[in-house]
């Protein structure tokens, strides 16, 4: 019997050789195919809150900033509308910078409108920052986060 050669491949006298890695590499991707596949068919369906549809939440909704603008000055004007200003007994804004995460309270108004004219502080400078309100009703009853917050506030030394 002559031997039969395919490119680097040379079949022997029982058949052509088996390469082990590709039939572990075919497998692989084989079972990635029919997972890609079956996946979709089993998973429910999510909702995913953008943040349009956060400010539909009740309590109120933040006015200004819009999320993603570009401050380059020494003040931001935070706005808050409140659904029922009658029940309002004060409003708390809050700031977090991306790269400490953390929360921490900038200004409280006590009466309409309820805007805080916020002088930024040096340490807020060329960061970007979220911003969300807290509503404290006269009842007790606390509001936090009405309307989601704002993201990607980008505030730019002067």
């Amino acid at each position: 019997m002559e031997s039969e050669k395919r490119g680097p491949i040379e079949k022997g006298r029982e058949a052509w050789p088996i390469n082990p890695f590709g039939v572990v590499a075919l497998a692989a991707f084989a079972l990635i195919v029919v997972f890609l596949i079956v996946r979709p068919l089993l998973t429910r369906p999510t909702t995913v809150i953008q943040q349009n549809q956060q400010e539909n939440a009740t309590g109120g909704i933040l006015v200004n900033p819009q999320a993603g603008d570009i401050v380059r000055s020494n003040n931001l004007l935070i706005e808050l509308s409140v659904d029922e200003p009658q029940k309002v007994d004060k409003v708390q804004f809050w700031v977090k910078t991306y790269t400490d995460g953390k929360w921490q309270m900038i200004g409280e108004v006590k009466s309409a409108p309820y805007k805080l004219d916020w002088q930024i502080p040096s340490s807020y400078q060329n960061k970007s920052i979220a911003i969300t309100s807290h509503i404290y009703q006269k009842d007790g009853q606390l509001i936090k986060d009405p309307g989601g917050w704002r993201e990607g506030i980008i505030i730019l030394s002067d």
